[in-house]
């Protein structure tokens, strides 16, 4: 298939033309608050960007042409026709305030395998050396597996060589459509793992460079016997698969900015579920440590953990994995849908409330606003506020840094060894409470004592961690620094009592959460009410919290203003009642939230 010369021309124009700022921009697009994400389609429903503009958002999914790549492209007649109408979407999208468009591809499906391509002419089908069959993902034996989704799709793999280039031929129309970018689907490799030509070659290269002896030979044998090896090693087999992911989307990338400076390249992270956060690695090799390498967001995508009040009378929440993710995503802005019992409808008031739980944890939220036309007046017009919102908020809800009373330890090197990540649970419990803390990796514990000052360490128990980091917990224990290991029962009372007085005590119902974050010269905290219940895909139930007290240290002789911003149409923005006293250095504050529908972001300024 011939690439039409005109969109070639106009493609090589646009890099050529306001290229150098291209980067800066889509940085500066991606920062809480101004990005509003959303998918423009879900099943028969398709192309709502004015929809989700209305809605707020600046950042669209969009399929484009990548559902055609799917299927190995159409006739070249219907494919120019279909590039013309995706050009025309972007640009009018752009019209109505769409900043991004981000175009989808699926990084491994192949669809229909027996007529995926008969409709490539010979120019086109020279650019490969190999036939599609045989970009599939094998078993130890050289037999295609399956797709874990079934039916006509057959899982390729993202190491060989003429599926790269395939991908990077869709990245390219992607693009030249007036697309900023990829948003890649499913780089999953198969639950078996694939044992393939490219892969045992790059397993060998992993081997190597670990220091694991390599098997003589060459050609079959060698294959066999890195096969074997494989086997022989489980472990690094494990961690190798991991990277599969991360190499593919790192070809993607330098690919895509080679045509499009600056071009935006992410990828669905997964994370179904909350407890998923190992065992997702073990599975199909979705290592999010190792994609936020290469991505220059991060998009995750919960089916059940929609903040709300859950039907058992127990609140659900996901500023518990905001944390834990930020701990492991390199500094790459984090975005999350986060979805009640798969759903991909979500009412208007638990939209907001997951607006403002991703705003409160530096992150954005990813909405799905494809809905029913009977529908999509009132949810624009419902959800509208708090995206205006967080826009009007910007520059609060950037450039910040968590107040952090407690450190929690996140050894994510153990999903290696188990798909339980126990953190999850302990970071859920410190939340739960009101603890302000933040989440470190073994990346980041060569900081360790950069961050001494907290007053508490937690981890789930000293036998995870390795003999440097035992040296490193010594050194601040005997600087003062109060260790609490989770494999006692009572460790949140532990805990408790020892960054008594807290940053911060909430006094109000058990559904109200505040997270404290500190610039400069002001603090801020966020609000918000879990108490919302789902009634169904449309609508919900606000059960306002009133008369909520937050007692909170700020680093400041004195305070001139305590005010109040909110989206809540029953709250009160405008300047807080507060009391002051002195604290040694800080100041304490009593400041009174009358009514909390949702959410409030409370802004403290000497």
């Amino acid at each position: 298939m011939r690439i039409p010369f005109p969109y070639i021309l106009v493609a090589a124009l646009a890099v050529l033309t306001g290229s150098t700022t291209l980067a800066q921009e889509a940085a500066r697009e991606l920062r809480a608050g101004r990005a509003g994400h959303a998918f423009d389609h879900l099943g028969d429903i398709g192309e709502q960007a004015e929809a989700a503009a209305a809605s707020g958002a600046t950042i669209i999914y969009g399929t484009g042409v990548g559902g055609l790549g799917y299927l190995g492209l159409p006739p070249e007649n219907e494919f120019i026709a279909q590039r013309f109408a995706v050009s025309e979407y972007n640009r009018k999208a752009k019209e109505k305030g769409v900043r991004l468009a981000l175009g989808y591809l699926c990084a491994t499906s192949i669809v229909k395998l027996n007529a995926f391509d008969k409709n490539w002419g010979k120019e086109f089908r020279e650019k490969f050396k190999s036939p599609p069959s045989a970009w599939r993902q094998v078993d130890r034996q050289g037999n295609p597996l399956p797709s874990w989704y079934g039916g006509d799709y057959q899982p390729a793999c993202m190491n060989h060589p003429d599926w790269r280039a395939y991908q990077m031929f869709m990245v390219r129309q992607q693009l030249e459509t007036g697309h900023d970018g990829i948003f890649f689907d499913n780089p999953t490799v198969h639950p078996q793992g694939c044992f393939c030509e490219h892969c045992m070659e790059k397993f060998a290269a992993f081997l190597q460079h670990e220091g694991i002896p390599l098997p003589p030979g060459e050609g079959p044998s060698k294959l066999e016997a890195m096969r074997q090896l494989a086997g022989a090693h489980p472990k690094e087999f494990l961690r190798f698969r991991c990277t599969i992911a991360r190499d593919f989307l790192a070809a993607m990338r330098l690919f895509a900015r080679a045509f499009k400076r600056g071009a935006v390249i992410t990828c669905n992270n997964s994370l179904n579920s909350r407890d998923s956060f190992y065992s997702q690695c073990r599975v199909y090799g979705y290592n999010i440590a190792e994609m936020s390498k290469m991505e220059d967001l991060v998009v995750v995508e919960d089916m059940s953990s929609q903040p709300r009040a859950a039907e058992n009378g127990q609140s659900i929440e996901y500023g518990p994995c905001y944390k834990l993710l930020h701990a492991i995503g390199h500094g790459k802005p984090l975005v999350a849908v986060t979805l009640a019992a798969g759903d991909y409808h979500t009412p208007p008031g638990l939209v907001r409330l997951a607006m403002a739980e991703a705003a409160a944890h530096n992150a954005s939220y990813l909405s799905w606003p494809t809905w029913p036309e009977n529908q999509r007046k009132r949810m624009i017009s419902s959800i509208r506020p708090q995206a205006d919102l967080l826009l009007q908020s910007e520059s609060l809800l950037n450039d910040t840094r968590p107040r952090a009373d407690v450190v929690l330890f996140l050894p994510f090197r153990r999903w290696v060894e188990t798909d339980q990540c126990a953190a999850t649970a302990l970071a859920t419990a410190l939340s739960q409470a009101n603890v302000q803390y933040e989440v470190i990796s073994e990346d980041a514990f060569t900081l360790f004592r950069s961050v001494g000052h907290r007053r508490v360490f937690v981890v789930e128990s000293l036998s995870v961690l390795t003999s440097e980091e035992k040296v490193a917990v010594e050194s601040y224990q005997k600087a003062g620094g109060r260790v609490v290991t989770a494999d006692k029962v009572d460790w949140l009372k532990e805990v408790q009592e020892a960054i008594s007085p807290p940053s911060l005590t909430v006094h109000g119902p058990p559904t109200v959460r505040a997270v404290v974050r500190d610039q400069p010269t002001r603090t801020i905290i966020h609000v918000f009410n879990l108490n919302v219940e789902r009634l169904s895909s449309f609508e919900d139930r606000m059960n306002p919290a009133t008369d909520i007290r937050l007692t909170v240290k700020v680093p400041f002789p004195a305070v001139r203003t305590v005010g109040v911003r909110t989206a809540d149409a029953g709250g009160t923005p405008g300047a807080a009642k507060f009391t002051a006293q002195r604290a040694g250095d800080d100041t304490l504050l009593e400041i009174t939230i009358p009514r909390l529908e949702i959410s409030a972001i409370v802004v403290v300024e000497p």
